[in-house]
């Protein structure tokens, strides 16, 4: 698979140094685009080798896609930037008196519990493994739904300090409405209906169903037309002049089309929000790095934020790579000393996918808590940090 086109990578930014804000566009036209285009093409070119090919979702082509997003656009390793970001940054370990503990402590225990649960699952309960892979999918859903929630409040926010138009009451009302009404379709979609409308086809998230799903596919375009109507009133109330509600209406809609895509195709769909979620925390965390006027004797500026974030992901990367789909394409005979080498470590690269989920899950409960926005100190300090205060 290739990397990602110029546009993501850090030298393409706004500024080779540093990530930074430009107007009403969250980082710039040509990043902000690229957030969306860029996992778009990669979902369309794993559908389009699917469908050459006949496999359909359960083949090469879907496992391609997964691996993509999960290590080439960041969904699977961005997880460990919240850690580094805590890290570098200390002031964001208090900004409450309980912060620190909550974050430091709080995620260590979920990693510990998880980390244990994750491998007995996986060693002695399958069908344990089964539950856990539908809840892990159900808090990755609202994670990154919540993560599009809190980005569309930064759009409003940047509007309302450049002294244009913000949030309208009837966008506030569909925005508060939003991850509640999209992770309930889908979760219904994920875990109750089909994935095709083939006979004896089973939900994206099987948690053991004897039959093919709790609910009939057709059940899939009543929950479509449901977020049809969601969609066309967002669209409504985000009307407004182009130059000052643009970026906002894209990203806002882009989104509500990513959940159209997975309603109908979820196991695309899980590729393409993936895609976007990571490439987005990773742009996101490397403007919160980057140093306020306080800091400005922080080495940890422009290019070495970058080294930093690909520095810590880098173990993560070695398991993903380990686990790409290409490994099976090779064949035995062919193999040099050093492929079998690593190709007899499979406990060992298993393990690390286990490791890698239970800081996900730790990922999860630090940014509940790291992005308390409804309390004063925590908006102060992360709002400084995004140069938006």
């Amino acid at each position: 698979m290739s990397q990602p086109a110029p546009a993501l990578s850090p030298s393409a930014a706004p500024s080779a140094s540093a990530v930074r804000f430009e107007g009403l566009w969250l980082f710039s036209p040509r990043v902000d685009v690229s957030l969306l285009l860029v996992p778009a093409l990669v979902t369309l070119f794993s559908m389009w080798l699917a469908g050459t090919t006949g496999e359909g979702v359960d083949g090469y082509s879907r496992a391609l896609g997964r691996w993509a997003s999960q290590y080439v656009l960041f969904n699977g390793t961005h997880v460990i930037l919240t850690f580094l970001l805590v890290g570098a940054r200390r002031e964001l370990l208090h900004t409450t008196p309980s912060q620190a503990r909550l974050l430091v402590g709080g995620s260590s225990a979920v990693f510990a519990v998880c980390l244990g649960l994750l491998w007995y699952a996986g060693e002695r309960a399958p069908q344990l493994n089964l539950l856990l892979s539908a809840g892990i999918h159900l808090l990755a859903a609202h994670h990154t739904l919540s993560q599009v929630k809190g980005l569309w409040a930064l759009h409003g926010l940047k509007a309302r300090t450049a002294g244009v138009p913000s949030l309208s009451d009837a966008e506030r009302r569909l925005q508060r409405l939003f991850v509640p009404l999209a992770l309930v379709l889908l979760m219904v979609r994920t875990l109750a209906v089909p994935v095709t409308g083939r006979p004896g086809d089973f939900p994206l998230v099987n948690v053991g169903q004897a039959e093919a799903g709790a609910l009939p596919y057709a059940t899939t375009w009543v929950l479509l037309a449901v977020w049809a109507g969601f969609a066309f009133r967002l669209g409504a109330a985000l009307r407004g002049p182009s130059g000052t509600s643009g970026p906002r209406r894209l990203y806002v809609l882009g989104h509500a089309a990513v959940v159209a895509v997975y309603l109908v195709w979820p196991a695309w769909g899980v590729v393409l929000s993936a895609g976007i979620h990571g490439l987005e925390y990773f742009f996101l965390t490397g403007r919160m790095l980057e140093p306020t006027a306080r800091e400005a004797e922080s080495r940890l500026r422009g290019g070495a934020v970058w080294a930093a974030m690909l520095g810590i992901m880098l173990p993560l990367i070695v398991v993903g790579l380990a686990q790409s789909p290409f490994v099976p394409l090779v064949d035995t005979a062919t193999r040099g000393a050093a492929s079998r080498f690593l190709l007899r470590q499979e406990p060992l690269w298993t393990l690390g996918v286990t490791v890698m989920n239970a800081i996900v899950l730790a990922h999860y409960f630090a940014d509940a808590f790291l992005y308390r926005f409804r309390i004063p100190k925590v908006r102060e300090v992360t709002l400084g940090r995004l140069g938006l205060g």
